[in-house]
């Protein structure tokens, strides 16, 4: 596994920082330089994304198969860690949060995508997972008859718009294109889980769903009954933001990851605070 590190060495708890599907630990750089000289920041490349190979176990080990070498990988630093997730990447961090809590002093999640659970829930979360799982077999179908390039367009358009694909460059397109196969077994993994909405109670540290009010309604539904179902956590609305804004409008999303483990990590006796020179 590869990881982008930045770090400075210095003694508040360490951030780890899970990247979205079609996307790399890069994802997260704004944040890094936003936390620069008060959190250590190191973001792992998910498999087959970044420097990372893809994963030859099958999926129904679930999310767990895809969180193992993340949690080697914050078991390294010696203490508990901030843990950040977007997307598949905050399934990833849910289900870490779950697996080893001993492991994570704050949880930061933006709208995971985490949809197993729709499909034995009420009339609207049925609804909600018919939403997702028509992207997942486009672009399935796109893979099978060897055009992956349109179930990209499918993907692509869904969480950011319609007609954001044809705005991308044919390059741009080609990677994306290129990513389909990684991305069904991102699917695969997740739809593979079968923890309930119960299970989350045994997340205890604290915990902030972020919500862009212009997102995806299944992505929103998702992250109202994942912030309804842990007591502690807090639900935060962004208005005029949709679900890859950790990716393109960081400046809105990253200060409020900053104020939530800012929150956490202030009671610490040995907080590490230093002075920001005005611009």
């Amino acid at each position: 596994m590869t990881a982008h590190a930045f770090t400075s060495h210095h003694e508040n708890a360490p951030v780890v920082a899970v990247h979205s599907s079609a996307s790399s630990g890069q994802q997260w750089n704004g944040l890094a330089d936003h936390l620069a000289g008060r959190f250590d920041v190191s973001a792992p490349d998910l498999p087959g994304y970044g420097g990372t190979p893809r994963l030859s176990c099958a999926s129904s080990f679930g999310v767990a198969a895809v969180a193992e070498p993340i949690i080697d990988h914050i078991a390294g630093f010696g203490r508990p860690v901030h843990l950040v997730g977007h997307s598949h990447g905050a399934g990833v961090a849910l289900k870490i949060a779950m697996m080893r809590p001993e492991l994570v002093k704050s949880l930061t999640v933006y709208e995971p995508a985490t949809f197993h659970f729709l499909k034995e829930g009420d009339q609207e979360d049925r609804a909600r997972f018919r939403d997702i799982a028509s992207v997942r077999a486009a672009v399935a179908q796109g893979v099978a008859q060897c055009a992956p390039d349109t179930g990209m367009r499918t993907f692509i358009d869904f969480w950011n718009g319609a007609g954001s694909f044809d705005r991308f460059g044919a390059g741009t397109q080609a990677k994306f294109a290129a990513m389909a196969p990684v991305i069904l077994g991102d699917f695969a993994h997740g739809l593979a889980e079968s923890w309930t909405l119960g299970d989350l109670k045994r997340i205890a540290c604290p915990m902030l769903v972020l919500m862009g009010m212009d997102s995806p309604a299944v992505a929103q539904h998702v992250a109202v009954r994942i912030a309804e179902a842990v007591d502690h956590a807090r639900l935060a609305m962004l208005p005029g933001l949709g679900h890859m804004a950790p990716v393109f409008e960081p400046d809105w999303v990253n200060p409020r990851i900053f104020e939530h483990i800012a929150g956490v990590e202030r009671p610490v006796a040995n907080c590490y605070w230093p002075q920001r020179s005005a611009a």
